[in-house]
């Protein structure tokens, strides 16, 4: 897939063949080749799909994955609903029925036995 160079620049059209972010956790370029030549576009520059979730704040708090469906916003930060859990039981919580210790989710059982 091509993406136009800048206007008025005189700059010709550019292919993208990698995913060109730096992965500061990988200590160097993602360079994940674009599968098909598809990528995806985020302010003029081509991404992979975890780097462009990456980047639209829009990464899964608990698998690091993207998340396309629905969503559970809670402690800043954002969940698939199923990898939402309480951080000792590992059951499914529901945002506005969690307690929270130390920026990790409980459920109110868990909660009480560890901390109350």
């Amino acid at each position: 897939m091509e993406v136009p160079g800048r206007r008025g620049v005189g700059r010709p059209k550019k292919t993208w063949k990698n995913c060109l972010i730096e992965d500061m956790r990988a200590k160097g370029d993602c360079r994940q080749p674009f599968q098909g030549g598809s990528f995806f576009d985020h302010e003029g520059l081509p991404y992979c799909e975890t780097h462009y979730h990456a980047k639209r704040g829009s990464l899964c708090a608990g698998c690091h994955k993207p998340i396309t469906g629905r969503c559970i916003t809670a402690m800043f930060r954002k969940f698939h609903p199923e990898h939402f859990v309480c951080a000792f039981c590992l059951r499914q919580l529901n945002k506005g029925t969690f307690k929270e210790q130390n920026d990790k989710p409980y459920c109110h059982g868990c909660f009480e036995k560890l901390f109350g």
